[in-house]
């Protein structure tokens, strides 16, 4: 069974792997949305994975270190084959939900 590994790196940019039976991660790939590459443009990503609208596949939610901004990416695909929409950002009301930072 193949399992996906999310990483964050300095760059900002969300990377995946995958990690097969024998432990061994196979070489990253970026991860996109909507066709483009997610880049949070600055700081450091954090990236966390569950079912935000309740529909069965894992969505995938962006933090950013620079501005505490955060992004949601829906899965409009499978849990095996994710397609991620364009990003979202999180609404804490009508204000932009933000990770405070400093």
């Amino acid at each position: 069974m193949m399992l996906r590994i999310l990483a964050a790196v300095a760059l900002g940019l969300c990377i995946s792997a995958k990690l097969a039976a024998s432990d061994e991660l196979a070489p990253p790939v970026r991860l996109e949305a909507n066709g483009k590459a997610i880049d949070t443009e600055i700081g450091h990503a954090a990236p966390f994975v569950t079912d935000f609208d309740g529909d069965g596949v894992q969505d995938l939610l962006v933090g950013q270190f620079g501005g505490g901004q955060l992004w949601i990416y829906r899965n409009e695909g499978t849990n095996a084959e994710p397609k991620l929409a364009a990003g979202l950002k999180f609404k804490q009301g009508k204000d932009d939900g933000r990770v405070p930072t400093g």
